[in-house]
């Protein structure tokens, strides 16, 4: 085995060891893997940004501060922030994946009904769908920065 990999293993376990987890990473060469990208959704479900409503069934993108109305439904949904992201950066091998996580807030006008609600990007650190009101809300992908969304809305 090339010394610098063992080198670079040995200080990978030393880091979990330690507790250090996902900040255990060194610089990526040019040529080597980079982290599995996200699968596109298919063709059916492609993202479509915010315009306002979505359909049940839709898959669409929301920026940090944007909402959007379920059309069949008094339902709104509002892409609050980015509570937290241990993502491995562009670049970087990482021992651990990562995560996001981040915070909507959902509303039924019609009723006075409101919930906020976490969701995680993998589901490790927490659950990856809310439902409220029988909306199914289900993150679908997070994008690199942390600033956009893409979520699935579907019938509870």
């Amino acid at each position: 085995m090339d010394p610098k990999k063992l080198l670079v293993v040995l200080c990978a376990l030393a880091g979990l060891a330690c507790g250090a987890g996902s900040s255990a990473a060194r610089e990526q060469p040019p040529a080597a893997v980079s982290p599995p990208a996200a699968q596109p959704a298919p063709a059916h479900e492609q993202p479509r940004p915010a315009k306002g409503t979505v359909e049940l069934g839709d898959t669409i993108t929301l920026k940090a501060g944007e909402t959007t109305e379920v059309a069949s439904k008094d339902v709104s949904i509002r892409f609050t922030e980015l509570v937290s992201d241990s993502r491995c950066a562009q670049g970087m091998v990482c021992v651990w994946e990562g995560e996001a996580v981040v915070a909507l807030t959902l509303a039924e006008p019609g009723r006075g009904e409101r919930t906020s609600a976490e969701l995680a990007s993998t589901g490790r650190g927490g659950r990856q769908s809310v439902e409220f009101a029988a909306c199914r809300v289900d993150l679908v992908a997070v994008s690199s920065g942390g600033d956009q969304v893409t979520l699935r809305v579907s019938k509870a």
